[in-house]
C-alpha cells in the first residue's frame, strides 16, 4: 500500500518541475542549496547553466564607481577585509576573496561576469537586488550608484535584460529616471503597504517573501499595474505554494528542481 501513496511523490520529487508562465530565476544564481556561494561567478554560471530564465545577484558599489555582486554591509562577513564595499577601491577588492570556503571565490565585478552570461546564454535576464551602505554622504552615492547602473543598461547586450529591484524608493525613483526602459521592483516586507507605494510611484513591479503574500493578493497587484517577484522557496513543496499563487518571477533557492 505505501508503494501506492508514495511512488508518485517520489517520482514528483525527481522530475523538473512544472514552471508554467512563471519566469523562474535563480536566486544569487545557484541558490542556498548550490554547490558554490550565492554571487560567485561559479554560482551564476551555473545557474545559467540549469537553464534559469535568469539569475538574481546582490549589487554595491565600489569607492571607484564599479558595480560588483555582493550581499553584506561589511566585508569581514565572507573575507579577511574589513569595511564597507563603497570604501574600497575595485582593485583592492581584488584583494578580498570569500575566505569562508574551502577554496576561495573572488568577489564578482559585474561587467565581466555579465560580459560572459550574455554571450553564453543569449536569452537569460539578470535582476540586481542594489544594497545601499554609503562609506560617505547618502545623496552623492545613490547618484553616483543609478548613474552607474544606467550606463550599464545602455550596453546593446543587455537591452531588455535588466531588473533592479531595492528597498529605497528614493534609488528606485532615480533609477527610473535614469533609465526608463529598466523594469524597477519595490522590495516590500509587507503586502498593503509595499503595493501602494509601488503603484503610487510608478514603479514596474513588488518584490516580496512567499510567506508574506496569497495567490488573491497577486492578483490585486496585477490589478494595480504591478508584477510580482515572489522568494525565499526551495523544495518541491515551496515550489507547489509558490506557482500557485501565479506570481511573475519566482526566484528559487534551489534551481536544480527546474533544471532542463
Amino acid at each position: 500500500m505505501w508503494r501506492v501513496v508514495f511512488l508518485p511523490l517520489l517520482l514528483s520529487a525527481c522530475a523538473a518541475q512544472d514552471r508554467g508562465d512563471v519566469k523562474i530565476i535563480g536566486h544569487g544564481g545557484s541558490g542556498l542549496e548550490g554547490e558554490h556561494p550565492m554571487n560567485s561567478r561559479m554560482a551564476l554560471i551555473t545557474g545559467l547553466e540549469l537553464g534559469m530564465d535568469g539569475v538574481e545577484l546582490d549589487v554595491q558599489l565600489t569607492a571607484d564607481s564599479v558595480l560588483v555582486a555582493y550581499h553584506a554591509e561589511d566585508l569581514r562577513e565572507l573575507t579577511d577585509c574589513i569595511g564597507k564595499i563603497n570604501a574600497h577601491t575595485w582593485e583592492e577588492l581584488r584583494s578580498c576573496p570569500n575566505t569562508k570556503t574551502l577554496e576561495p571565490y573572488p568577489i564578482v565585478r559585474l561587467d565581466s561576469i555579465l560580459g560572459e552570461a550574455t554571450a553564453r546564454f543569449p536569452q537569460a535576464d539578470f535582476t540586481f537586488d542594489c544594497k545601499l551602505f554609503a562609506a560617505g554622504e547618502w545623496w552623492p552615492y545613490l547618484e553616483t550608484f543609478s548613474g552607474a547602473l544606467a550606463k550599464l543598461a545602455e550596453q546593446p547586450e543587455l537591452k531588455g535584460r535588466l531588473l533592479v529591484e531595492c528597498q529605497v524608493v528614493d534609488f528606485l525613483r532615480l533609477v527610473k529616471n535614469k533609465s526608463s526602459s529598466v523594469p524597477v521592483f519595490l522590495y516590500v516586507t509587507a503586502f498593503e503597504g509595499g503595493r501602494d507605494t509601488a503603484a503610487a510611484r510608478g514603479f514596474d513591479g513588488i518584490t516580496i517573501d512567499n510567506k508574506l503574500i496569497t495567490a488573491e493578493q497577486v492578483a490585486e497587484a496585477r490589478q494595480r499595474g504591478l508584477a510580482v517577484t515572489i522568494f525565499g522557496v526551495g523544495g518541491a513543496l515551496g515550489h507547489s505554494d509558490a506557482l500557485g499563487k501565479n506570481p511573475d518571477r519566482l526566484q528559487t533557492d534551489a534551481p536544480s528542481s527546474f533544471a532542463r
